[in-house]
């Protein structure tokens, strides 16, 4: 063993270059596993920082959304003996959805917390100057103290219903926010005690030990109480599927770099163990039995795996430190850390290291099968292209296409056009040899009818001549151009998807809309007014709604189970206006009936229901009791593209609304900004959200999720991207060796050559063109395959287009022959150089 691993040193000076070449491409893809690791894990901590930082360190509230529940105590005890809950803290808001009742209207919110670190994660509770309230205390906001001349020691008269009238001292001020400016928080005991609800908890905040557990603790809080109102935090959820939902294109990631190093290291130890056959045969000659070459050669190769592993590692852990900003920028992350998942880069190292071995065996087992004597000459058989092989490739080739005629025409089954797409891959590298074969046919039927240059020729019969190696340099670069094709198409055409039905439920750009469902009772119509008077802006407004079961369907459609509506209150003059609306006579809403009713044409059509029909429903909530109204169908829609979803909906004014069910209050508002910044008109609608009249709604923005989601498509084409160019590079350097291989196999044939009048300029060209064919040929094989299997595997998705992205596929079409001719133009260069003589005597 001690004589075995001295030759594997001695043989791994002798082919300094090429093993270092081997090295580099290994360590950049070890580095670039480690790397993304960490990356990735540093990402999701600082993201981690940043939700908490902006949201909140708490992950649940639960209670109810009204004064008049209560969170008993032995509910809290339940909660708090929960497994994966770490830590909980109560509130009380005394007053809440009893403003009017208690006469509050005109008061601040008032709201009792515990004086415990968690709730202070809880936005309501801050504090920029004083101390947190304690018995006879409050807490306010510096505007609520100007406003009132206070001062922190100030006292101020509150009221406190039933209890009248109370002197409390001011503890401090809350930190500056509109969202604050109307909050008094006072201590959650002494609040009870005041306003006379003892023992009364109106919610509970909780943080659990790890966020994973959501969901788990939510299904056992359904257990505690089935009517509680549990608020998940869903948009802190959605934050970290921002980052999480990378996971997934990491591993793919992963696996065809482990499979690209495999390649590499397989090619370039073959390449190694063809230059050494002398040397391998005398060592035979002197008894080194075939078990031996097979160690020797794996233990240089393993040498060199370790090495790259080394390397590596230390290059993956030292990038992250200089490309942590760029990261945290691409990925819109506020915060950098630096994390070590010192078990996933263990278990990746693990992985590397058998990919490492595993390519080592291969090189090692063909190098103890060669003859003493015939490595020895040196003599290599041309490698060609065998019927066999021609035969079974051409096989699968008929076998892929007629499945996916078959399944295109006649079965047209999801599952199946993933297997289809998988089936075009399979092609895209079994393929390899035919296409080189092909392009040697083409270029020699071209030149009956074309005078092509003999460097042209030669290059293409080259490409036959060392077959095995130059199949598997292409099946590297296949990879990258199948990972491309395959990842841009499928992640724009999901970004197109989601784009198209963001807008097609969404399709005015604003939204206010109340917390509460479309049932209960909304925020007042006086913030449509107000909005409605700003010339740059369009609105539409909707009242809450009456859900009704339908009790004379048109006999036709008798045939339907119960239908069950909604009615809701709406501006019809814009349909008015834009004629799209179809009536009997009528030009105004304020024309029609006190229950006239509009539907849209579809909703008209899938129940049969005309101009002038009268409908009979029953609007009680529980339908087995009758409370029936009538309505007449005084027009139809026939364009709801302001609407959104409009379709199973009947509208009427909001008069009729009020006169019908006594419904004045709004659901939501849809808004569009017609003229001006759009992002100072979203602050200004932010600003008057602050009123507490409107405290029960959300504002949602198109916008600010259309650019949320090209955010995300660019942090996975990042990454994607970032992959790619690892995978050229590998090819680039397997090139570089293989045509430092090449030449120095034939030295002689090139030198003759030279002699027999062949320029330099006409060698390089020769050399530069066999790179240019290689990856040309590849190329084109795998855009067209690869385009065919995205087309495949987003039909197995079920999505309604595909991005063809010409400009990304002729990019890659011309970029092909450039890194082919990039990676051979080094070693062509060197070859042109050689001296003439010593060629011949080698």
């Amino acid at each position: 063993m001690k004589q075995l691993c001295k030759a594997a040193g001695k043989f791994l000076l002798f082919h300094k270059t090429r093993h270092l070449f081997l090295i580099i491409g290994v360590t950049l893809g070890v580095a670039l596993i480690i790397a993304i690791q960490v990356l990735i894990a540093s990402i999701e901590a600082s993201n981690e920082i940043a939700i908490k930082e902006q949201y909140g360190d708490y992950d649940l509230v639960v209670g109810y959304q009204t004064a008049e529940k209560s969170v008993s105590a032995g509910e809290i005890e339940e909660m708090e003996n929960l497994e994966s809950v770490e830590k909980t803290t109560r509130f009380l808001y005394p007053y809440l959805d009893k403003e009017s009742e208690m006469n509050m209207l005109g008061e601040p919110i008032y709201a009792g917390f515990e004086n415990e670190e968690l709730a202070f994660e809880y936005p309501v509770v801050s504090l920029a100057k004083g101390a947190f309230p304690q018995k006879e205390e409050v807490l306010v906001s510096s505007q609520y103290a100007k406003q009132h001349q206070l001062e922190i020691g100030s006292t101020v008269k509150m009221k406190f219903p039933p209890n009248g009238t109370k002197e409390v001292t001011i503890s401090g001020f809350t930190v500056d926010n509109q969202a604050l400016s109307n909050m008094a928080i006072f201590d959650y005991e002494w609040l009870q005690e005041a306003t006379s609800n003892e023992n009364h908890t109106t919610a509970v905040i909780i943080q659990l030990d790890n966020h994973e557990n959501k969901q788990m603790v939510i299904n056992q809080l359904r257990q505690i109480n089935p009517d509680f109102f549990i608020d998940s935090r869903s948009e802190i959820d959605k934050e970290r599927e921002n980052i999480g939902g990378i996971g997934p294109v990491i591993q793919g990631l992963n696996i065809a770099i482990y499979l690209v190093s495999a390649l590499i290291i397989i090619s370039t130890m073959r390449m190694s163990v063809q230059e050494k056959q002398k040397e391998l045969a005398t060592l035979r000659i002197l008894g080194f039995e075939r078990k031996h070459i097979y160690c020797l050669v794996l233990i240089e190769s393993l040498i060199l795996g370790f090495i790259s592993l080394v390397a590596g590692l230390i290059i993956g852990i030292l990038l992250p430190v200089g490309a942590l900003d760029l990261f945290i920028d691409r990925m819109n992350v506020g915060h950098g850390v630096i994390i070590f998942p010192w078990s996933d880069l263990l278990m990746n190292l693990g992985i590397f290291s058998l990919v490492i071995l595993f390519s080592s065996l291969v090189p090692a087992y063909q190098a103890s099968l060669a003859p003493p004597v015939v490595a020895y000459r040196g003599s290599t058989k041309v490698q060609a292209l065998s019927k066999r092989y021609t035969v079974i490739s051409i096989a699968i080739s008929l076998v892929t296409a007629v499945a996916y005629l078959i399944n295109v025409y006649f079965i047209q089954s999801k599952s199946m056009f993933v297997i289809n797409g998988v089936l075009f891959i399979v092609c895209a590298f079994t393929s390899i040899p035919l296409m080189f074969a092909f392009s040697v046919k083409l270029l020699d039927w071209i030149a009956k009818f074309i005078r092509i240059p003999v460097e042209f020729l030669l290059a293409a019969r080259n490409l036959l001549r060392q077959l095995n190696r130059n199949v598997q340099l292409s099946a590297i670069f296949t990879i990258g151009i199948v990972i491309t094709v395959i990842g841009m198409v499928i992640l724009t055409t999901i970004k197109d998807e989601t784009t198209d039905m963001i807008k097609e439920n969404n399709p005015n750009d604003l939204r206010v809309i109340s917390v509460a469902s479309e049932l209960a009772e909304g925020f007042p119509y006086s913030f449509y007014e107000k909005v409605e008077k700003d010339p740059d802006l369009e609105a539409f407004y909707y009242t809450n709604e009456v859900v009704f079961l339908i009790e004379n369907l048109p006999p036709n459609k008798r045939e339907l189970s119960e239908v069950v509506l909604g009615i809701s209150g709406t501006d019809l003059q814009h349909s008015f206006d834009s004629g799209s609306i179809k009536t009997d006579g009528l030009s105004t809403p304020e024309e029609m009936s006190e229950n006239g009713v509009m539907l849209t044409e579809q909703t008209a059509d899938e129940y049969g229901f005309n101009i002038g029909d009268t409908i009979i429903v029953n609007v009680s909530e529980d339908f087995n009791e009758l409370d029936e109204k009538e309505f007449v169908v005084e027009g139809i829609i026939t364009d709801t593209e302001h609407i959104g979803d409009a379709d199973y909906h009947f509208f009427t004014t909001r008069e009729n609304m009020k006169a019908m069910f006594g419904i004045d209050t709004l659901y939501q508002v849809e808004m569009n900004i017609l003229h001006g910044d759009k992002k100072e008109k979203v602050k200004s609608i932010q600003a008057l959200l602050q009123d507490p009249a409107y405290s029960n709604t959300i504002l949602y923005s198109r916008a600010e999720e259309l650019t949320e989601l090209e955010q995300q498509f660019l942090q996975r084409v990042f990454l994607l991207y970032l992959a790619v160019a690892m995978i050229i590079i590998f090819t680039v350097i397997g090139l570089m060796n293989s045509t430092a291989s090449s030449i120095k196999e034939r030295l002689k044939e090139l030198s003759m050559l030279r002699v027999l009048g062949s320029t330099k300029k006409r060698l390089l060209s020769l050399l530069l063109m066999e790179g240019a064919l290689l990856t040309t040929t590849a190329g084109v094989l795998a855009i067209g395959l690869s385009t065919l299997s995205a087309y495949c595997f987003i039909q197995g998705l079920d999505a309604n287009t595909f991005a063809v992205l010409p400009k990304l596929l002729l990019g890659l079409f011309f970029l092909s022959p450039l890194i082919g001719l990039g990676a051979v133009l080094i070693p062509a260069k060197l070859a042109t150089r050689l001296d003439l003589m010593k060629g011949m005597r080698e």
